[in-house]
Parts: structure tokens; C-alpha cells; sequence
């Protein structure tokens, strides 16, 4: 299986300025990684925060040619669903069809009281809201009721050329059972956060529900994240391999936490692709 590699933008790192954001998401380009990832947070309970995703992705789209635009994890069930779903068809559309839209839950009781939804419902809420985005995302007209939210004979236009946006789904490191049932039944893909000693088992149990659900392990992608802020190569090549021997289809390369400005965090990624090509 070919592996796709990309990168998590470091939004704190760069303290949310814009033009370090914009140089590393162009050195990126040009590294020649596949994808970026972008955090979200809308209320910050004490620390600084992160620039809303899709407004950032929509502007990274429009000077870039090539990456993939990758919101994750976007706090799904705290967001109104037609709005995501609209969202969501615009950056597709601005970006040529290179979004891959990260869903998760979050556990943010503050921003979830804020955002006016249950916390407690986030669950639900996010496997109905999954079926609701592909139903607007592939039909004229629909009727579907989701806790206040109702569609009585509505859609929304334009929808995105060549059906439904791809959904992955985002976990804890151990996440419970059903979290990982959901992944099998529901996602084209999902963000694992475990060690890989760790990933087998919770892989088994994403397959067995997809497979109950009539679908193929070919079907689901996986993407699994390798630190190399302090990479020791022999170690860094190492991890790799064993995520791409595991059958992962997707590893981000994460300067998350490195000090120093963009060109820092670039000469980082440049040494771990230096180190993949040899």
C-alpha cells in the first residue's frame, strides 16, 4: 500500500500569526507532502486557541495547488449541521475537491453549553449528523429530523461534484468500543491517536463492525500521527515502518511542540522526507 505523508499545521507554535501559517503551508506544498491537517477549537476555556478551520482552510486552499485540506478534528456535533454540511461544500469547491473533512466529538463541556448543544448527546448527535451530511450533500430534497434541527422537502445548492466528501473520524488514544464501532459502520477513514503496539487490536474491532455493516477494510483509511520535533532517525524510520507494516494509509509528520519560526519547523520536515527517501 502506498502511503500518503502530510503534516499538522502548528498553530500555537506560530502564536496564530498569519504570515508564519502561510509559509509553512507553502514550504509544505513545495516539500511535496499530501495533506494538512488544522485543529479546531471555537471556545477557549483558558489557553489560546486556534483560527476557525474551515475560514483558514478556505484561504490555505486559495494558495495552494495541491494539498489536501484536512479540518481535524472538527468538533462536529457542537456545530448546526446544515451550516457544517454548506461549510463544508464551499471548501470543497474553492479548494477543487481537496477536502477530507475530520469529524470527532470533543469534550468541552464550556463549549459545547456555549455552542448551545448537549455534550452528553454528542455521540448520537455525531452518527445522525454523519448520515445527515451525505443526504445533503447527495440529494435535491430531504426529510430528516435531528434534535431541533428538521428538513421537510429542503437541500442545499451548490452540492459537491462527484458525491458525498470523504468523513474521517477522530478518537481518543483508547477509545471505548462503540467509538470504534462507529468507525467501522459510518467513516471512510479515521485518525488513530495509539501507540502501535496498541493499534491492532483496536483495528480488529473497526473491521469486524464494518464488516457487519457489509463493508471491506479497503474501504476505511487509516492515518496515524509520528512526532519529529526531537527525531532520532534510526528510532523515526523505525516507527514508520512499523505504521506502514501495520497497513496505515495515511502517517502526518507533526513539528507539534518544536521551538523556532517556520523555517524551523520546515528544515524539520525536510530532514524526516530526506530520511523516507533513502
Amino acid at each position: 500500500m502506498t502511503v500518503t505523508y502530510g503534516t499538522t499545521l502548528p498553530q500555537r507554535e506560530f502564536k496564530n500569526e498569519v504570515e508564519p501559517i502561510k509559509e509553512f503551508v507553502l514550504g509544505a506544498e513545495s516539500l511535496g507532502l499530501g495533506y494538512l491537517r488544522v485543529a479546531d477549537q471555537v471556545i477557549v476555556p483558558k489557553r489560546g486557541g486556534f483560527h476557525e478551520p474551515l475560514m483558514l482552510l478556505s484561504y490555505l486552499a486559495a494558495i495552494t495547488e495541491r494539498l489536501q485540506m484536512v479540518p481535524s478534528i472538527l468538533v462536529a456535533s457542537s456545530r448546526q449541521t446544515a451550516l457544517l454540511a454548506k461549510q463544508s461544500v464551499e471548501l470543497n469547491a474553492l479548494s477543487a475537491g481537496r477536502l477530507r473533512l475530520g469529524l470527532g466529538l470533543g469534550g468541552n463541556e464550556r463549549e459545547y453549553q456555549a455552542m448551545g448543544k448537549s455534550l452528553s448527546r454528542r455521540a448520537y448527535r455525531l452518527e445522525e449528523q454523519i448520515k445527515l451530511l451525505r443526504e445533503l450533500w447527495t440529494r435535491d430534497h430531504i426529510n430528516f429530523s435531528l434534535e431541533e434541527e428538521r428538513f421537510e422537502e429542503v437541500g442545499i445548492s451548490p452540492r459537491p461534484k462527484g458525491g458525498a466528501i470523504p468523513i474521517w473520524i477522530g478518537v481518543s488514544p483508547e477509545p471505548p468500543v462503540q467509538a470504534l464501532e462507529r468507525i467501522g459502520r459510518l467513516a471512510d477513514g479515521w485518525f488513530t491517536m495509539c501507540r502501535a503496539d496498541q493499534f491492532e487490536s483496536q483495528n480488529r474491532v473497526v473491521l469486524e463492525s464494518a464488516e457487519r455493516s457489509g463493508r471491506t477494510a479497503s474501504e476505511i483509511g487509516v492515518e496515524a500521527e509520528v512526532s519529529i520535533v526531537d527525531m532520532v532517525p534510526d528510532n523515526f524510520m523505525t516507527l514508520v515502518n512499523r505504521w506502514v507494516d501495520l497497513g496505515v494509509s495515511h502517517i502526518s509528520l507533526s513539528t507539534l511542540g518544536l521551538e523556532g519560526d517556520s523555517s524551523s519547523h520546515l528544515k524539520q520536515l525536510a530532514k524526516a522526507l530526506e530520511l523516507l527517501d533513502k
